[in-house]
């Protein structure tokens, strides 16, 4: 009889358990499938990044922003989402869209299931194609949070001392959409060769976050390229001053892909 009774509340304890988390899924704002993906970054966390911040999050609770970060891990999209609604006045899970790699978003199964459900915004590798552009600016203009990694890909040169050089499509979106861009530095992201295994490294990863970033003497009706360098420059000075590291200046890169072509990341 006690074995029948304990089967029964176990039962019912499950049952309850699924329902409120059904529940708590289908009233999220994000959806249900940002819910599940939210749910298991969490536990990713707690069990192997261990990712904490060192100051408050400066995520704004309502409203477009660009949220721009270095890049030294596959792992950083996960990291920048961790806890981020705890300022929230009313915490509610914001889903920050990232710009990626198209070949990453394609690739199909469970990796393009959870980049629809994050609204990741593919992007081809040549720069050529600027339909991702537009969709990121009506993003923006509709009032949703952007990720960005300025450096356009991992930095695996200088990751501990130096940025690499920002593209200048950071700013265009900045000037364009005139929402804030939100700087944040990731320290002891998990790092490898190895695209599966960075994502079972242990590892205490750290978060800093900056405050919006002053671009208002390059906000103008139509800023020339050189504004767009300054404007990344400066973008690129906000993420490295957090981490202490030094940047690489935009005008390095715009040069090199004059002389050779779009650069491939």
């Amino acid at each position: 009889m006690f074995i029948q009774i304990s089967l029964i509340a176990i039962a019912a304890l499950l049952t309850v358990t699924v329902a409120v988390l059904i529940y708590r899924a289908a009233r999220c704002d994000a959806g249900w499938r940002a819910w599940i993906c939210y749910q298991v970054a969490m536990i990713y966390n707690f069990v192997l990044p261990r990712c904490t911040s060192t100051n408050e999050c400066t995520f704004p609770e309502y409203g477009p922003a660009i949220i721009v970060a270095n890049h030294t891990s596959p792992a950083d999209p996960v990291l920048l989402w961790m806890r981020h609604f705890s300022q929230f006045k009313k915490p509610r899970l914001r889903v920050i869209g990232y710009m990626m790699a198209k070949e990453y978003y394609t690739r199909g199964g469970l990796l393009t299931w959870i980049c629809k459900a994050m609204e990741c915004i593919p992007v081809e590798r040549n720069g050529q194609d600027m339909a991702p552009i537009k969709e990121a600016l009506r993003r923006l203009q509709a009032g949703h949070l952007l990720g960005l990694f300025p450096e356009g890909g991992i930095n695996i040169e200088s990751p501990n001392e130096q940025l690499r050089a920002g593209g200048v499509g950071v700013a265009w979106l900045a000037l364009r959409s005139k929402a804030p861009v939100i700087p944040v530095f990731i320290s002891d992201a998990p790092r490898s060769e190895s695209m599966v295994r960075v994502f079972f490294q242990r590892t205490q990863s750290r978060l800093t976050y900056g405050h919006p970033v002053d671009l208002s003497p390059w906000q103008k009706d139509k800023p020339s390229h050189t504004d767009l360098i300054e404007a990344t420059d400066k973008i690129m000075q906000s993420i490295a001053s957090l981490g202490g590291l030094q940047i690489t200046p935009s005008l390095t890169r715009a040069t090199r892909q004059a002389k050779a072509g779009p650069e491939q990341d």
